[in-house]
């Protein structure tokens, strides 16, 4: 099933190279493809006729028969999921002459519970669509913001008493899900469609415009489920409420037991990341396996036996999934195991990765698009290295001891063991004869002296058996880690070692005190004190290795050839356990080397040189250069801090009640752009202006790269007093001194020089050591070598201006790149015709970005102007007078190979 399943896999992403072609066609053939070939295979199997001998080689054909039959129909899956919507459905609504651009009647029923910080948050099934005097009816997912009033505040929202399967109609301004047009970037839109199939997101401005209507579409199961859950929930919230200082506590068993993660705050989601203990607060296999087992021990000591017991079982792990919030892994999880209980049920021969395969099978056949979904790919390459590695690995080491060690006494399972476990039995079993001899005390109580040697024994064993499997997992996952989270983390190896055995006494205590805290709170009280120190204690393992760099630190993407070498080397030391020792031998040298070149990362960055490269990110409201010198020498000049807004905000994520975690461009936007160019080190960071919300994202530019120097300017003007200001660049600058970078402030005059290259500050003025009144505190630089140059004037205005052109300095510059600015902060024509700019860049999103008085005066200019909220991510490539533009917008066409040139 596990062949199976690969092939499957295959055929959609093959599929899936083939999304630009028209693919309707192509169903029936592939589907007819797919029964022959199965069904050859079967034929070929069943034939009577033929030798013995010849049995094998038709076997071998047999199946390659069969695989090629899942293939065809794993390609036929994946063209059909692209058909997967109704006419009617909120894909289509454009082409149904839906004005998605004004807002619309929506009327539908609530799909989820809502969740409500700032804003009140939920997923609308929608069942008619009113846009223009003309009413549609409609389906799919549309996820929905209700603003909080200014005058009445959360508590207008409290007052709504929103539930699941609740009618109602609002009036909506749709918008589709925010995407960064950057290199690099996670593309949130397509994962919400092909995820979630939520198409649209909107936003609900007026309460009071929110209508009610009777009845609910939730059935008496979801009705049942979703009161259960809240209550549970109310119950966690009762034993630690969330203004208090176990508050912290209650979020973590809320994401451990539910799936409720909206309540965890940035402090502690990062702490688990940097430790490699993430895994923990996101209900997947271990917590499956891990509940599964008790739930097991449970029912064993109640005396239930055989297939009472598995179906018991199944029934606990199915409720409990139907409870969980992120029910994705926990789906996956969860149907591995039911695939091995009703194999076992059945008398059916069964392994773990036979169930691994059904299980992969189902699921990518109901939903191709989970194969591309990082959590799939985590859980099943997860799932494949305990079965495929740790298990016949630990099989062959440590287990053997282990159940050596069991019924020391029975002296008959001696001759069933080999030799050297047989021979371990026999020292022990002398050296508590010798004990009871020699102390009086333990002669009497030979229980003690079994003990005082056993368990120091089976400590070590288990210790060895712990580490050794932790160690296999966090290593054989390094690979899937640097592509998705671009960390390592050496650190996972012992703390997960440490950690399982907490989280096996964390679920232990807390589904009993969690029950009890639902339904008598008062008997609550004593286990929840316990369950509260061992939170904390995986709070103080997250905390751990904080310090050291080296033990969890942040990798650029690594080349393919590296990524292909790793993962095949994993899948030859899984077929050659067991079976070769020079095939394990060998394969064991080859991960090595990749998994040192993977977390090495000894390549240079991918950088041009003899040009100078601008780079300016898509940002949203944000702002980012990334410059390249002749030599070079990198500087990035902005992190995108200019747009702020709570984690979880128009579709980033889920953002808690309390507290909510930031929105931070600097790891979001900036770091991928960056990793996916194998950056590593930065020479010069430039903060424009130190006002809070430009510094924003620096302090994480600063931890997950190499960072030579900080440029600011002069700490004053509109910053100054600005509790904003105080928080986010007090912070910038502890962090900046912890990670040993230099600190500059710079002014006009200030910069730096590599041959004929320069990067250099033209604002503000150094006399005087502030801006004048009226003008921009924010630095202006220019980049040059030759005639290649581009200018990057910050927050110009008529005053700023007119202080660049009274200082005389060289502004001519071939590339000018403006943020987008109010109409009144459009540059004039006495600044345009001293730059004489040949290509403009606008960055930011919006009205602003697209600003008629801004266009109208770079038009004459003879600029030819790009926009980040258009183009996406725009580079320009410049050496002496020639110069080429590529948009990332373009490369998504295919027009990679076609830059734009300017003249």
């Amino acid at each position: 099933m596990l062949a199976a399943a690969g092939s499957f896999a295959l055929g959609i992403a093959l599929m899936q190279l083939c999304r630009a072609a028209p693919l309707g066609s192509a169903i029936p053939l592939l589907l007819s493809g797919a029964a022959a070939c199965m069904l050859a295979g079967v034929a070929l199997l069943r034939r009577p006729d033929g030798s013995p001998a010849s049995a094998p080689r038709r076997s071998a054909v047999c199946g390659v028969f069969v695989l090629a039959g899942f293939l065809l129909a794993g390609a036929a899956a994946g063209a059909l999921f692209e058909y997967r919507f109704p006419p009617g459905d909120a894909s289509r609504w454009e082409a149904l002459g839906v004005d998605v651009h004004q807002p619309v009647e929506l009327t539908g029923y609530l799909v989820s519970s809502p969740l409500r910080s700032s804003e009140l948050q939920f997923d609308l099934e929608a069942t008619s669509v009113e846009s223009g005097g003309q009413t549609l009816p409609t389906s799919g997912k549309v996820r929905l913001w209700v603003e909080a009033p200014y005058n009445g505040g959360p508590a207008a929202l409290d007052a709504l008493h929103l539930a699941y399967g609740d009618s109602l109609r609002a009036e909506v301004r749709l918008r589709q899900p925010r995407v960064y047009l950057n290199p690099g970037a996670f593309d949130f839109r397509r994962r919400m469609r092909e995820i979630e199939d939520v198409y649209w997101e909107g936003t609900i401005r007026n309460p009071g415009s929110l209508e009610k209507l009777p009845g609910n579409h939730a059935s008496w199961p979801g009705r049942l489920v979703e009161r259960t859950r809240r209550r549970l929930l109310d119950g966690i919230d009762r034993l630690y409420p969330p203004w208090s200082l176990d508050g912290r506590v209650g979020a973590v068993l809320k994401a451990v037991l539910l799936g409720d993660r909206s309540a965890l705050d940035s402090d502690t989601v990062e702490s688990f990341r940097q430790s490699g203990l993430y895994h923990l607060l996101v209900i997947a296999g271990l917590h499956i396996g891990l509940l599964a087992m008790l739930l097991a021990g449970l029912l064993r000591l109640m005396g239930l036996r055989g297939s009472w017991r598995s179906a018991l079982l199944l029934v606990l792990l199915l409720a409990y999934a139907c409870l969980v919030e992120q029910r994705a892994p926990t789906l996956r999880a969860t149907l591995m195991i039911v695939v091995w209980l009703f194999a076992g049920m059945f008398d059916r021969t069964h392994t773990a990765l036979n169930a691994i395969g059904v299980a992969a099978l189902a699921l990518a056949a109901s939903r191709p698009a989970w194969l591309f979904e990082s959590g799939f790919d985590l859980s099943f390459a997860a799932a494949l290295l305990i079965a495929g590695i740790a298990a016949p690995v630990l099989a062959r080491t440590t287990e053997p001891y282990r159940n050596a060690l069991f019924q020391l006494p029975a002296v008959e399972r001696d001759a069933a063991l080999a030799p050297r476990l047989a021979q371990l039995r026999l020292d022990l079993r002398a050296l508590i004869v010798r004990l009871e001899r020699r102390f009086a005390f333990l002669g009497r109580h030979p229980a003690w002296a079994s003990a005082f040697v056993t368990w120091p024994v089976r400590g070590t064993v288990w210790t060895v058996n712990i580490v050794l499997f932790s160690a296999i997992l966090q290593l054989g996952l390094l690979l899937p880690m640097v592509e998705t989270f671009h960390r390592v983390t050496f650190a996972g190896i012992g703390l997960n070692a440490l950690a399982i055995p907490l989280m096996t006494a964390l679920l232990a205590l807390a589904l009993p005190t969690v029950l009890l805290g639902a339904t008598l709170p008062a008997l609550a009280a004593v286990p929840a004190r316990l369950l509260s120190f061992i939170v904390n204690m995986l709070f103080a393992l997250a905390r751990l290795p904080r310090e050291p760099g080296w033990l969890s630190y942040r990798v650029p993407t690594p080349p393919l050839w590296v990524a292909f070498g790793f993962a095949i080397s994993i899948i030859v030391a899984a077929v050659a356990v067991g079976r070769s020792r020079l095939a394990l031998f060998a394969a064991s040298a080859m991960f090595a080397l990749f998994a040192t070149l993977l977390c090495g990362q000894p390549f240079a960055a991918r950088l041009p040189a003899g040009v100078i490269e601008a780079t300016a990110l898509d940002c949203g409201g944000g702002d980012s250069l990334f410059l390249v010198l002749p030599d070079r020498t990198t500087a990035l000049v902005g992190a995108c801090g200019a747009e702020r807004r709570p984690y979880g905000a128009r579709g980033e994520g889920v953002g808690g009640a309390v507290p909510r975690r930031s929105w931070d461009p600097g790891e979001s936007i900036v770091s991928p752009y960056l990793w996916s160019r194998g950056v590593k080190r930065i020479d010069v960071l430039v903060l424009p202006d130190t006002r809070g919300d430009h510094v924003a994202g620096f302090t994480s530019v600063i931890d997950n790269f190499r960072v030579g120097e900080l440029w600011h300017g002069p700490v004053g003007g509109s910053a100054r007093g600005s509790g904003a200001f105080t928080n986010d660049y007090a912070a910038l600058l502890e962090e900046a001194d912890r990670r040993g970078v230099r600190v500059r402030q710079v002014m006009a005059g200030d910069g730096l020089e590599h041959g004929a290259a320069s990067l250099q500050v033209l604002w503000p003025p150094a006399s005087g050591g502030e801006p004048s009144p009226g003008s921009s505190g924010s630095l202006a630089l220019r980049a040059a070598s030759g005639e290649a140059s581009v200018l990057a004037p910050g927050d110009v205005n008529g005053s700023t201006e007119a202080g660049l052109l009274g200082l005389g300095a060289a502004l001519r510059s071939a590339v000018l790149k403006l943020p987008a600015a109010r109409p009144e902060q459009a540059p004039r024509g006495e600044f345009l015709a001293r730059v004489q700019p040949r290509v403009a860049i606008v960055t930011g999103s919006g009205p602003a970005s697209a600003d008629p008085g801004t266009l109208a005066r770079l038009a004459p200019a003879g600029a030819q102007v790009f926009r980040t909220d258009l183009d996406g991510a725009i580079t320009v490539v410049m050496k002496d007078s020639s110069l080429a533009v590529h948009t990332y917008r373009e490369s998504l066409r295919g027009a990679a190979a076609a830059p734009t040139v300017a003249r």
